[in-house]
């Protein structure tokens, strides 16, 4: 089966009218999650540039309320929804086998913002093709890969973005850095708790202080980082991991696992402290280590500080948006 955007074409099956939409389909949930966060970001860029988009939520009048910007929503539920003919959805790869998903229309593309949800969403199905889907998105060069290699689909990569608001004026990044550790809490992450016990209970006797942001608004966690000196993050089961990244353009330290989508953009002691996946204990030792011996490290900080926000840099909007408008807009070409 021929695909959508497979070398940014239209095929054959989908010669598609003015009319069209791109609807993506989203779980209704107050929980911050940057991967909500980038469908909201895809919907306003896609507008921008006259395509018509929207987010696809379940219960009328739900609004995320932690998120910094909006976009257009409809209603899976609302009784005066209807899903055109040409309406193209897009669906994310943990929601992708849910029977509302499937049965809202054939004109499915499957969006895969991380490679651990692939499997769970799949449910009994081997890969996209037998669920449907007609394309496939990856947001990661690792994720395309395994997408491509493994579920029997192209997935061009429409890279992720970090809020343009996260980004600190580049003669600001080292001054007055509050000496705050930055923690994110996440489900399903198993060394949290051995991580958070450690760095609260030697924090305050090296002058330090522990700041966790859980279900924080997106732009208080921005402000957050502009000030803190160091971010600690133990997920190892995301992609992107958006708050290393996002750490990294408000010149805040991170001190990380390296995962598996790490592997797209950390540099140990380039851009980042990088440790091997579930190695708590020199994490934690890593981390105190900076903190006791801070103000010596100025020149090294300093160097990673930059060679973070190089990084950062390299996921912005504008790159984002080049990518989304060149899959979508030969699907919305029309005749």
């Amino acid at each position: 089966m021929r695909q959508l955007g497979k070398k940014h074409r239209t095929p054959y099956h989908v010669k598609l009218r003015r009319q069209m939409r791109v609807l993506y389909y989203v779980c209704d949930t107050n929980v911050p999650s940057w991967g909500i966060g980038m469908i909201y970001t895809h919907v306003r860029l896609l507008r921008a540039n006259g395509i018509d988009a929207a987010v696809l939520h379940s219960q009328p009048g739900f609004r995320p309320g932690w998120m910094g910007f909006d976009a257009p929503r409809l209603y899976r539920r609302d009784p005066a929804f209807r899903i055109g003919p040409d309406d193209l959805l897009v669906v994310p790869e943990v929601h992708a086998a849910e029977p509302d998903a499937l049965n809202l229309t054939r004109r499915r593309v499957v969006f895969v913002q991380a490679s651990s949800y692939i499997a769970p969403g799949l449910g009994n199905a081997k890969d996209y093709c037998e669920l449907g889907y007609r394309g496939a998105i990856a947001i990661m060069p690792h994720v395309r890969e395994v997408v491509e290699r493994h579920y029997g689909m192209e997935a061009p990569v429409i890279p992720p973005c970090v809020a343009p608001y996260f980004f600190a004026d580049g003669s600001k990044q080292a001054v007055a850095r509050k000496r705050q550790v930055v923690l994110c809490p996440k489900a399903g992450c198993r060394d949290f708790p051995i991580v958070r016990q450690m760095l609260h209970s030697r924090a305050r006797a090296l002058g330090w202080r522990v700041v966790e942001l859980k279900d924080k608004p997106h732009r208080y966690v921005a402000r957050i980082f502009r000030q803190a000196a160091i971010h600690v993050n133990v997920n190892c089961q995301e992609s992107f991991n958006a708050t290393v990244p996002e750490a990294m353009a408000a010149g805040c330290i991170p001190v990380c696992y390296e995962a598996f989508g790490g592997k797209d953009y950390l540099r140990d002691g380039e851009n980042a402290f990088v440790l091997p996946t579930h190695h708590a204990y020199p994490l934690v030792e890593r981390t105190l280590e900076l903190m006791t011996s801070w103000a010596a490290k100025e020149r090294e900080l300093g160097r990673i500080r930059r060679g973070g926000r190089t990084t950062a840099r390299r996921y912005t909007e504008a790159l984002t948006e080049k990518a989304l408008v060149c899959y979508f807009r030969p699907l919305s070409a029309g005749s």
